[in-house]
């Protein structure tokens, strides 16, 4: 049986206290409800605006309404100050059955190695590096299949001109255009940005799916590259062709101009151009995973590893596999962004994800430990 609210995903805790609530329960508990309040009202009026479903309809016999959910998500600045609170609607996907109400889901992005190449040209050749975000990209595709969601919690109360009967609780909503959450909303989104691309003469990169490039035929040269990583943009053109190109992007998309980038994918950016040198790193999400996992206050160690490990004996302490694969994870971001001196490090101790002992925790924990020495790289 699909429940009609699904669980929202965790998310991490963060060095001044102000977390992102986990449920909807706990936004609305929290001493920030009236901002999450907000938060949620303005989600509804986005997807309102752009139709992505209509009235309340009685769910076609035979069909399952997908759940849904609220994500709630403190959105911070390079230095981890708080600039705004965002609530998002999301549809529980993971209830899709394929061929029934999705088809294509696969839908490539940016690799972070194409990031850095991309900027390591554009400081070479002193070009222009600006960042752009698309507002609600999920929320303006149509959808081919026949998709029902039920409404999310707390909808009643959030539209006011959504009115309570006595068989509203019955009733489900037919989804008219993609919304977060859908298999196949990222699909329809890429193709979508990729066909307007190409239409200003733009070609897709034949390495990386997230990577548009613009020639210019008569020099043979490249001119402009945009990297698209899901819904955020960097443009890296010559001067003359930035503000051809935002206005190109903007009358196709509602768009939020970021401006000169100093902020990407978490990894804080500072530039020099007067000797063409682009410094990246990621103090403040190295701090955010140091006092997630309560290490924040560990004495520093000066190499990420310093032991030969073995596999758990059958009669050795198991460690709790979930904590440590977290762990795991929340490093690896970091090591594929901005640091490569942790790879053989994280290599090793993944091999050990499925039955980690204490001895592949301690060990894990030196990783931890290190960072903690060398968070202002």
């Amino acid at each position: 049986m699909i429940p009609i609210y699904a669980a929202a995903a965790i998310s991490n805790d963060h060095e001044d206290g102000i977390d992102d609530p986990k449920s909807y329960k706990a936004a609305t508990e929290s001493p920030l409800a009236e901002k999450w309040d907000t938060a949620m009202k303005e989600e509804l009026d986005a997807v309102g605006q752009h139709q992505v479903f209509g009235d309340f309809v009685e769910l076609p016999e035979g069909r399952k309404a997908l759940p849904s959910h609220w994500v709630y998500k403190i959105k911070r600045d390079g230095a981890g100050n708080v600039q705004r609170f965002k609530a998002r609607l999301v549809c529980g996907g993971n209830h899709q059955m394929k061929g029934i109400d999705c088809q294509a889901t696969y839908a490539p992005t940016a690799r972070l190695g194409h990031v850095r190449l991309a900027l390591a040209i554009a400081a070479k050749y002193n070009l222009e590096i600006h960042q752009m975000d698309v507002c609600m990209a999920f929320l303006g595709v149509d959808l081919e299949e026949e998709i029902y969601m039920h409404p999310p919690q707390g909808y009643f109360d959030l539209v006011q001109t959504a009115r309570l009967t006595k068989t509203s609780w019955k009733m489900v909503l037919r989804l008219r255009k993609s919304l977060y959450g859908l298999k196949q909303s990222s699909h329809v989104w890429y193709g979508t940005f990729k066909d307007f691309v190409i239409s200003i003469r733009f070609q897709a990169s034949r390495f990386d799916g997230g990577l548009f490039v613009l020639h210019n035929k008569d020099q043979d040269i490249v001119v402009a590259a945009v990297v698209l990583y899901v819904n955020d943009l960097l443009i890296i053109p010559n001067e003359g062709l930035i503000g051809q190109i935002k206005d190109q992007v903007k009358k196709r998309f509602r768009m939020h101009d970021l401006g000169s980038v100093s902020f990407y994918l978490g990894m804080k950016i500072e530039r020099n151009r007067e000797h063409h040198t682009i410094d990246i790193h990621q103090h403040s999400y190295i701090r955010t995973i140091l006092a997630k996992f309560r290490m924040d206050e560990s004495r520093p160690v000066a190499t990420p590893m310093a032991m030969k490990l073995h596999k758990r004996k059958p009669d050795e302490e198991a460690c709790d596999p979930t904590i440590y694969q977290s762990m795991i994870g929340s490093l690896m971001y970091a090591m594929t962004a901005t640091r490569p001196d942790i790879a053989n490090a994280i290599g090793v101790l993944s091999r050990y994800n499925h039955e980690p002992s204490n001895e592949h925790m301690i060990a894990l924990k030196r990783v931890f430990r290190y960072l903690n020495g060398t968070k202002d790289w």
